[in-house]
């Protein structure tokens, strides 16, 4: 009898001692999951610039100065602006994600006063990277008057940590990125190529439209074409643009073909002139004359005086002229976006073309006068990022 009693306290004793390991596993997992969450890097990609490559006049809270500087480290300054009136009214997250933002553009007295909103309000995480950025800076007096404000549960209890908080800190490869800026400045391209390409290989992967512009610059158009590829296969529309301009200008017009048709197809109209021309190229008249069509339906002037030409019978004449522009697919008057130099340098030469075959009939004179240049021709841009980002580069 008093063995079956043993027996029987022994296996209630091994029954609660696996209950308390199973729940003391299970708090520790809870624990992680907790940390691993309150530790994660603060995200700031929500700010990565968009389409636009101009400062806003409506913006309010930041100078026009301020705006640009966003706009030179590939940050949207109407979503910095939206944010800051959310951190002001109190929102953490905006807080946290605007104080790192400012913190990797080295702008610790902004830093400061982002922080500061959270500190207002009593947030343990803003109150303990305030303090280190003041400890930092060796203002120990205020850093320590921060400290002593955060709760009983920041502060370790038996060796272990009750309340971890994000940290502000550079991410990986900001320093390269930062480095690749400033050369940019300076002019000095093939070593802030490297150093963006630094950043990207440490997990910057927006840095990869600053590495194939600075290809483009340098006339490395198969490393540029490589790089944009990486850009548009992260959802940067606009580089369809740029791989499709090198290829054509290159003498590839068919396999810039897809890449014009998706910038087409993501709202470029203006598009549609060189696809026509790609299409012209190679004898494919009806595709060529669909997309003249198209060229023309968007105001594009040339486009109407081509399908105009080639439904009076003249798509011999027709080929010929346009085997002469081929390196030239925009900048007319109309079809204003002009991506290469190559393109740029022949705009004039394709307006005289266009000119004079209008104008055949008239009298050799006549043919060889310069036509008027056009000022919107003159004034041709590229997609709004694209743009700011190239004049970077002059």
């Amino acid at each position: 009898m008093k063995r079956k009693i043993m027996f029987v306290i022994v296996i209630l004793a091994i029954g609660m001692m696996s209950v308390s390991c199973f729940k003391k596993k299970k708090d520790e997992k809870k624990d992680n999951q907790q940390v691993q969450q309150q530790t994660k890097d603060i995200n700031t990609d929500i700010f990565n610039l968009g389409g636009q490559a101009q400062g806003n006049p409506e913006i309010r809270n930041l100078t026009p100065e301020e705006q640009q500087n966003l706009i030179d480290n590939q940050i949207d300054p109407l979503k910095v602006s939206e944010a800051l009136i959310k951190a002001e009214n109190g929102d953490k997250e905006a807080i946290m994600s605007l104080a790192q933002l400012y913190y990797n553009l080295k702008n610790n007295e902004k830093v400061k006063q982002i922080l500061q909103y959270g500190v207002n309000r009593n947030y343990p995480e803003a109150i303990y990277n305030l303090a280190v950025i003041l400890k930092q800076e060796g203002n120990n007096e205020e850093a320590n008057k921060l400290i002593a404000k955060l709760p009983k549960t920041a502060a370790t209890h038996e060796g272990r940590q009750q309340m971890q908080m994000r940290q502000i800190k550079m991410r990986p490869g900001a320093e390269a990125y930062n480095r690749g800026v400033d050369l940019i400045k300076a002019k000095r391209y093939s070593e802030a190529k490297a150093e963006f390409e630094k950043a990207y290989n440490a997990g910057i992967k927006e840095a990869d439209i600053r590495v194939a512009l600075l290809n483009k610059q340098l006339k490395n158009n198969s490393e540029a074409v490589r790089w944009f590829q990486k850009a548009a296969n992260r959802g940067v529309k606009e580089a369809n643009i740029e791989i499709g301009a090198i290829l054509y200008d290159g003498g590839k017009q068919s396999e810039s073909r897809p890449y014009l048709l998706k910038a087409y197809n993501a709202g470029n109209k203006a598009m549609a002139m060189p696809i026509a021309l790609s299409y012209h190229k190679q004898n494919n008249m009806a595709e060529a004359l669909k997309w003249y069509k198209i060229a023309a339906k968007n105001g594009d002037k040339n486009a109407a005086a081509t399908v105009e030409r080639i439904e009076k019978g003249g798509v011999i004449n027709e080929k010929k002229s346009n085997e002469k522009q081929a390196k030239a697919f925009l900048g007319n008057g109309n079809s204003s976006q002009s991506l290469t130099e190559s393109t740029l340098s022949n705009v004039k030469s394709k307006s005289k073309a266009e000119e004079a075959t209008k104008n055949e009939t008239k009298s050799e004179k006549q043919q060889t006068q310069t036509p008027k240049p056009n000022n919107k021709s003159s004034n041709s841009s590229i997609d709004d990022i694209m743009k700011k980002k190239a004049m970077e580069y002059k």
